[in-house]
């Protein structure tokens, strides 16, 4: 059984709050698309799967957002978070439920133990690639949510991806919400 990195720390987002103007919708990875890499069992770096049972929890699970419980069915596998191909579309490690997996369960807000975690928000501009400039280390303590709707009141930015300070890997994704 794979043994946690020192990086492992609740770290994900979950679903839609509102900052400042800017209405902003923060997600995991994509439901379908996970669902497409389980059956196919090779992940995004082509590598086959290996699920595993949790025997302490605590992963970060990218699928729901949440950390893992001693029991869940997981696996480590590389992933593609970017929605389009070219260089900057990297592939990393993320950790998901191998079974059924209901998603985020909390809509509407972060939940406060992510809001306060240290990470690092990289903006992509529409032209996909990374806004340099404005890349934040948002220190623990202070609010994810002010800094990604931040991030997003500029009309440059296209997507912000939540970053594991100590590892890098993909937490998150926060992009301004569809009118409906």
């Amino acid at each position: 059984m794979p043994a946690p990195s020192e990086s492992r720390q609740h770290d994900g987002a979950i679903g839609l709050h509102i900052v400042s103007m800017t209405d902003i919708e923060i997600q995991g990875i994509d439901s379908s698309a996970l669902a497409r890499v389980l059956d196919r069992g090779i992940d995004s770096g082509g590598n086959p799967i290996e699920p595993f049972t949790d025997s302490d929890g605590s992963w970060p699970l990218r699928c729901c957002l949440v950390d893992s419980q001693s029991g869940d069915r997981i696996a480590i596998i590389a992933w593609s978070p970017l929605p389009w191909r070219g260089a900057y579309a990297e592939t990393g490690p993320i950790v998901v439920h191998v079974g059924h997996c209901s998603g985020p369960s909390v809509k509407g807000r972060l939940p406060p133990e992510l809001d306060a975690q240290p990470m690092t928000l990289r903006p992509y501009g529409p032209d996909h690639r990374i806004a340099y400039n404005k890349v934040r280390h948002v220190p623990g303590g202070a609010s994810l949510t002010a800094h990604v709707g931040e991030l997003l009141e500029d009309q440059g930015i296209e997507i912000v991806h939540g970053r594991n300070v100590t590892g890098g890997c993909f937490s998150f994704q926060a992009s301004r919400a569809q009118r409906r």
